[in-house]
């Protein structure tokens, strides 16, 4: 009797953490995809010059100088136009049979826009970077990178739906319902990335006027 009451939790967790596995697999593989993005980045960050960081400023919004320096509303909206437009592209790749599978390339560029930034403000800055990164890039960025990761699921299941559909003998998917199902999930990853920007404009609130950079070209 003692071993069924010590095994049964035991095993019961372990069914449920496999189950979670088996659901959440490809969104764990969507955010590896991601972490190599911010691997390659924070690798090509360090040998990065500001003029790059400029040039991609609008995309990974890579001005520390300009982030350090402007209004809430600004923060925001820089924040959101960024995200947004990472997820208008996944969104037009998901209404395609090819797109989605390119879709899975975007978490990458993400990342890769976040590790850019972070190996620049450690060769630049030092401490001073990291904790900049720490305080103000990393809580708002975290949550944005998962959102847009979920889109880049999100159309790559789309795609694959509609794939199968087309080569099925018999039609069993209702491809509006699909097309209303995938702009539903869009909506609501929209809110997130709202909400994504929203607490990078409170991150920005609290801590970016504790830094001061000087960007030189």
């Amino acid at each position: 009797m003692k071993n069924i009451i010590v095994s049964n939790p035991v095993q019961r967790y372990l069914r449920v953490g496999q189950s979670g596995l088996k659901k959440n697999g490809f969104f764990l593989l969507f955010c590896l995809i991601l972490f190599g993005g911010i691997v390659y980045g924070a690798v090509s960050g360090r040998s990065a010059d500001s003029g790059l960081l400029q040039r991609l400023d609008f995309i990974f919004q890579t001005n520390f100088e300009v982030r350090c320096s402007q209004g809430l509303f600004s923060a925001f909206i820089a924040s959101f136009a960024s995200s947004v437009l990472f997820l208008t592209v996944i969104f037009l790749l998901g209404l395609s049979l090819w797109g989605g599978f390119f879709a899975v390339l975007v978490p990458f560029f993400k990342g890769y826009g976040y590790g850019l930034s972070v190996g620049f403000l450690y060769n630049a800055y030092g401490l001073q970077g990291i904790c900049y990164n720490l305080l103000v890039i990393l809580p708002g960025m975290f949550f944005s990178s998962a959102v847009i990761a979920a889109a880049a699921l999100g159309a790559f299941r789309n795609s694959w739906h509609m794939i199968a559909g087309l080569f099925r003998s018999s039609m069993t998917i209702d491809l509006r319902e699909l097309l209303m199902r995938y702009c539903r999930l869009m909506v609501r990853i929209l809110l997130l990335c709202t909400a994504a920007a929203i607490l990078d404009m409170l991150c920005a609130l609290c801590f970016s006027w504790l830094f001061h950079f000087r960007i030189s070209g």
